[in-house]
């Protein structure tokens, strides 16, 4: 491993001491990330131990560009091995893209989480991509390593250059688009029953609208958010999302949706507050199905580069155009746990539970209920470039009076369970296919239901 790490000498962390180049790289380096032409490439040594010696050496001596060439030049043989990928991301890094560096980096840490250089290096690219947070979180990992004091001090400057950034209200914007294509095996959320009893003991057949219907399902969505330091500690945010879901089989179930967010977030040390207001506007089949407007406020607190607690209230008011008699109110509180956890595969577990009440809004207590649930996730690397999740989420819904039709007090138990996984194509792009399970017991019939999406979506966020 010594050829990979020459560019250490006498401290752990040598690109950390390039502050003042990396700087005026980040702010004047013209966006290189189109692939050079193929005679513009240098002829590749026949080894990878002699690809990287050359490169090495190319980079020592300030030919980042000419490195970068001949490495990207042999991605498809080499990618995933820890030095190559470490030297292509220097190489990418030191060259004028920053967005190749953080793909070659991330790559290495799957393999060698402990690797504290290619760790710093990571941190370098979020900061010329100027991607505060990432950057931020990355520095603070290798300070709590085991670092000599003036690698220390110098990422200390880093985080002082991110907070002068911060501080002179430098505006973030952040925009996305995606499309989605899968299966749905019950838009509709119909019975799995095909016998309801009423109330007075009569046994009816469902009709077919009230069963299943399953489709194929196409969606898109574009989502954008713009963030304004507006002195010192404090953030205001904007945000809005569109997205679309068309069935085929099933086109009274169509799908609009419109969201806007916007609101003000306060930072203090592990400390970030979040107050925002939200509105939703959703159409079924091209008709106004349900408005909704409320608010969130949300803390959270980093207890290490590897924690993160929260705890959130929100408030929100539905409004149904065309059923008036379903109009509600819904509050709600919850608590979340994040962990990054040691491991090759960066794993990561996420907890939350969460509990609160909806209450009809025209005094339906067959429409008024309390709500209790519990969701888990787990994340981790699962190679090639693959991250896969699982997640399990369970709600109950215990409701304050009895279904007129059916006699009885609804009680619902609704279990999701859902796999996936996602590969960063490119900085730009991402795959990202899933699978999910939902199964609703409810003692009311026509609620009682189970469905099953699976997809595949496609990213692609805006350079």
């Amino acid at each position: 491993m010594k050829r990979a790490h020459t560019r250490v000498a006498s401290v752990a962390l040598v690109a950390l001491a390039l502050l003042p180049t990396a700087t005026t790289q980040a702010q004047s380096a013209p966006a290189r990330d189109a692939e050079p032409s193929a005679d513009a490439r240098p002829p590749a040594p026949r080894t990878l131990a002699e690809l990287l010696r050359e490169a090495q050496r190319w980079i020592d001596g300030g030919e980042a560009e000419r490195a970068w060439q001949a490495l990207d030049a042999r991605v498809g043989d080499y990618a995933g091995d820890p030095e190559f990928d470490y030297l292509l991301g220097l190489a990418a890094l030191d060259s004028g893209r920053p967005g190749r560096a953080v793909l070659a980096l991330e790559r290495v840490l799957i393999v060698r989480p402990g690797f504290l250089q290619a760790r710093a290096e990571l941190a370098r690219a979020y900061f010329a991509l100027r991607e505060h947070e990432n950057a931020r979180r990355e520095f603070e990992a290798v300070s709590a390593g085991e670092v000599p004091e003036e690698v220390r001090q110098i990422i200390g400057r880093y985080l002082d250059a991110i907070r002068v950034r911060e501080a002179r209200g430098e505006p973030q914007f952040a925009a996305w688009a995606e499309i989605e294509a899968g299966y749905d095996s019950n838009p509709n959320f119909g019975s799995a029953s095909g016998r309801w009893v009423l109330a007075d003991g009569t046994a009816v057949v469902p009709l077919g609208i009230s069963r299943p219907r399953e489709s194929a399902a196409m969606g898109a969505l574009l989502g954008a958010d713009w963030t304004v330091p507006i002195g010192g500690a404090w953030q205001w945010t904007v945000g809005g999302r569109a997205a679309t879901r068309r069935y085929p089989s099933a086109h009274t179930l169509d799908q609009d949706q419109f969201d806007l967010n916007t609101g003000f977030a306060f930072r203090s040390g592990c400390h970030r507050i979040d107050m925002l207001i939200q509105g939703q506007h959703l159409e079924l089949g091209g008709a106004a199905f349900r408005d909704a407007v409320g608010g969130l406020v949300q803390w959270q607190c980093d207890l290490d580069n590897r924690t993160r607690v929260g705890v959130y209230a929100q408030h929100f008011g539905f409004d149904f155009p065309d059923e008036d008699a379903r109009d509600a109110r819904r509050s709600g509180l919850g608590l979340t746990f994040a962990r990054a956890l040691e491991g090759a595969a960066r794993p990561v577990v996420v907890a939350g539970v969460s509990g609160g009440r909806e209450r009809s809004r025209r005094g339906f207590d067959n429409l008024s209920y309390d709500y209790r649930g519990l969701r888990a996730a787990f994340s981790r690397a699962i190679g090639g470039s693959w991250r896969g999740f699982a997640s399990l989420a369970y709600e109950t819904r215990e409701f304050d009076g009895p279904e007129p039709f059916f006699g009885v007090v609804r009680d619902d138990h609704q279990t999701d369970l859902s796999f996936g996984a996602e590969r960063a194509l490119s900085r730009e792009w991402i795959v990202a296919p899933t699978i999910s399970w939902t199964r609703n017991r409810s003692n009311v019939a026509p609620n009682d239901f189970r469905r099953t999406q699976a997809g595949v979506v496609l990213r692609y966020r805006f350079p």
